[in-house]
């Protein structure tokens, strides 16, 4: 299946047990689906490691975070194409 007739899927809440689970049936048909965006409520460390992993367009946290103070930043390099932004 091409890019095209992928299916885009935001998952919100993805650090929650439900969110977890929807990403491990989507990790199954990754040539189905496409996560253009996770979001989360305070759990940045596992926000982030989605991040890596998935390579949403667009990631979103509620609570306020220091991006400086996520020690996985250190372990991680993210591509050109991802980033991560506070607001």
């Amino acid at each position: 299946m091409n890019d095209a007739a992928r299916q885009r899927i935001c998952i919100l809440g993805s650090t929650g047990s439900v969110g977890v689970s929807t990403l491990d049936v989507l990790s199954r048909h990754t040539e189905r689906y496409e996560v253009v965006a996770l979001t989360a409520y305070t759990r940045i460390d596992e926000l982030f490691a989605q991040c890596v992993q998935w390579r949403p367009r667009f990631a979103a946290i509620l609570a306020t975070v220091d991006l400086g103070s996520i020690a996985s930043a250190r372990a991680y390099s993210l591509s050109a194409s991802s980033s991560l932004s506070a607001m």
